[in-house]
């Protein structure tokens, strides 16, 4: 893998006087796919947000590319991707339309928007015939889709996934999972944030855990699931964490 795109270094936040999220600490590097896991509440939304540059840390820092976003967050804003959990699309506009709106409020325009919209569909199988439906007409799976496409947009270095495959049908989820493999292959990093262990399995590089905003183990998928000649799936590594 290349070097490090990404180093979050000791990053806390607190609410009200509580840690949602105590020293994480992560590298990724560039074409690498790590899945952050964890209950709700432990954090990963917290986590996400100060790497999205929508929330300062408290204590430490995020460097992009070697340089602190939290001082310069333009630095990575031109250069993420971000699907939240929530759908963030104009349900009354079309597929088209709303590519077009969301690549034209992130600066492109003409004959490379274009381009940009074609391959960005391409990415997650949403035809010509899809996109010129209107979004309100869309299954939740065809939503997702549409809500990662726009996010690829710009060619993001650094992709974010917020549960990306929640309430979608079994084609949508096999579509999203082999667009983040593809995407990986193509040098993006990407945060894979998910409940689902074999989705986790399936595309991740690595994983990082967390537990009331601690973290708890922060490993290669490899190193995760090989225990001397044993092989473990992921959900019994991830179940054995939290065993006495």
């Amino acid at each position: 893998m290349d070097e490090f795109c990404l180093c979050v270094e000791g990053i806390s936040k607190s609410y009200r006087g509580k840690k949602a999220v105590d020293g994480l600490s992560f590298h990724l590097a560039r074409g690498e796919v790590l899945g952050l896991i964890g209950t709700n509440g432990a954090g990963k939304s917290t986590a996400i947000s100060m790497i999205a540059t929508l929330a300062k840390p408290d204590e430490g820092q995020i460097l992009f590319h070697k340089e602190d976003i939290c001082k310069n967050p333009r630095l990575l804003r031109k250069k993420l991707g971000y699907v939240p959990q929530d759908i963030a699309l104009y349900e009354s506009l079309n597929g088209v339309d709303n590519l077009k709106f969301f690549g034209r409020a992130g600066g492109i325009f003409g004959s490379f928007l274009k381009e940009r919209m074609k391959s960005a569909a391409e990415m997650v199988g949403l035809t010509r015939e899809i996109l010129k439906k209107r979004v309100s007409e869309y299954s939740g799976g065809m939503k997702r889709r549409l809500n990662i496409a726009v996010a690829l947009l710009g060619e993001p270095e650094l992709l974010i996934l917020d549960e990306p495959t929640v309430g979608v049908d079994l084609a949508s989820r096999n579509m999203i999972l082999r667009a983040v493999r593809e995407l990986a292959e193509k040098k993006t990093a990407v945060i894979y944030v998910g409940h689902s262990m074999d989705e986790i399995e399936k595309i991740c590089d690595s994983i990082c855990v967390l537990d009331g905003g601690h973290t708890i183990c922060n490993t290669s998928l490899k190193n995760a699931l090989f225990s001397g000649e044993r092989k473990l799936t992921l959900e019994q590594f991830y179940s054995g964490l939290f065993e006495e």
